[in-house]
């Protein structure tokens, strides 16, 4: 199976002034479904939002997502407090978007384990 990237090309990440991007980075996991992590700070709390197709994940409960994540080496889990919902991109395309607290005022919560890119602004 096939599955899509989502396309963030849209986006224009300079258009929240309270928004500080820090960094993305896409790839493939283990399945060969692409994912992208972009991971931003607000108000002193820095949080990652991974992108992944919903494609196979229809009936998977959170539990199932955030173990997948784990497993794939793009998150460590400490605290929790993961939100998910689904989103559409340009192309009419359902993805999990996974928000991810990595921490709050200087406290660790979660890691992200994935390199950055800076963003291209």
């Amino acid at each position: 199976m096939e599955y899509p990237s989502i396309v963030r090309d849209m986006i224009d990440f300079t258009s929240d002034t309270e928004v500080c991007n820090i960094g993305y980075n896409e790839g493939k996991l283990s399945d060969k479904r692409p994912y992208r992590i972009e991971v931003w700070s607000s108000y002193g709390i820095t949080n990652a939002t991974i992108f992944i197709s919903i494609r196979d994940f229809e009936n998977k409960d959170e539990k199932d997502i955030k173990r997948y994540l784990e497993k794939e080496g793009i998150i460590e889990i400490i605290e929790d407090d993961i939100y998910i919902t689904e989103v559409e991109d340009i192309n009419d395309e359902t993805f999990l978007s996974i928000n991810v607290p990595i921490d709050d005022h200087d406290k660790c919560l979660n890691k992200y384990k994935v390199s950055l890119k800076p963003f291209a602004f």
